[in-house]
């Protein structure tokens, strides 16, 4: 006779990351590839990647790490977002531009708050229906030569009241795509055009739709020196 056994698996995790998408700002569910010299990821059913391993090399990681196996005690003697861990973002599709982030840990009260990263379209990213954006080529010269301008950001700015629209950021190439979500094709608020003389049809005119148009201005912004 086979007695049945029962275990208990518990799971704790130190944090997670939220990738977003500058554009709409949801979610990016796709699969992205994280990297970190000492912490491993993990993407969970709601698309998050959480922090489930710590390789340490300080005692005060060995700390942070003791917390996965403690379930009931928090890690003693760390003050909350002590520890820096540089993470890396590559997209395998090529669909986002690749990024690097720094992670805080511990997170303390806030361990189930994911931490939100947002991702920038590269300049080959499909343009979604009814969206809007600029794609742009940046050079710069330097010493009489003109080379192009990576990791500088190209934004959207609506004329009316300078209200940002959506932004890009340059590659190694300086080729950009500046994405604005939320720009309505249709305006119901146009006025209509002069109405032609009375016909003796019976049939009433079709309402009159606009299309939208929004005035904008380019802006460039990029730090001197600053790797891409």
């Amino acid at each position: 006779m086979l007695a049945a056994s029962r275990s208990l698996l518990d799971r704790r995790v130190l944090g997670a990351l939220e990738l977003r998408e500058t554009a709409t700002l949801e979610r990016i569910t796709a699969p992205m590839q994280l990297k970190s010299p000492r912490l491993r990821f993990v993407r969970n059913r709601s698309g998050l990647h959480v922090v489930n391993g710590l390789s340490s090399r300080t005692e005060l990681e060995e700390q942070l790490a003791a917390h996965l196996d403690a379930f009931d005690s928090a890690p003693g003697g760390l003050a909350e977002e002590a520890l820096d861990f540089d993470v890396t973002i590559t997209d395998p599709t090529g669909r986002y531009l690749p990024r690097t982030t720094t992670l805080k840990l511990p997170r303390g009260s806030r361990t189930s708050e994911a931490v939100i990263v947002d991702m920038y379209p590269s300049p080959s990213a499909p343009v979604g229906q009814n969206w809007s954006g600029v794609r742009a080529s940046l050079t710069r010269e330097v010493a009489g030569e003109i080379e192009p301008l990576a990791g500088a950001r190209l934004s959207l700015m609506r004329e009316s009241d300078s209200a940002l629209l959506g932004s890009g950021l340059s590659d190694a190439r300086g080729e950009v795509l500046a994405l604005a979500g939320g720009i309505p094709v249709i305006d119901f608020t146009s006025a209509a055009p002069p109405s032609p003389a009375p016909s003796p049809s019976p049939t009433p005119a079709p309402a009159f739709v606009g299309t939208k148009k929004v005035r904008a201005r380019l802006k460039i912004e990029t730090t001197p020196g600053l790797p891409w």
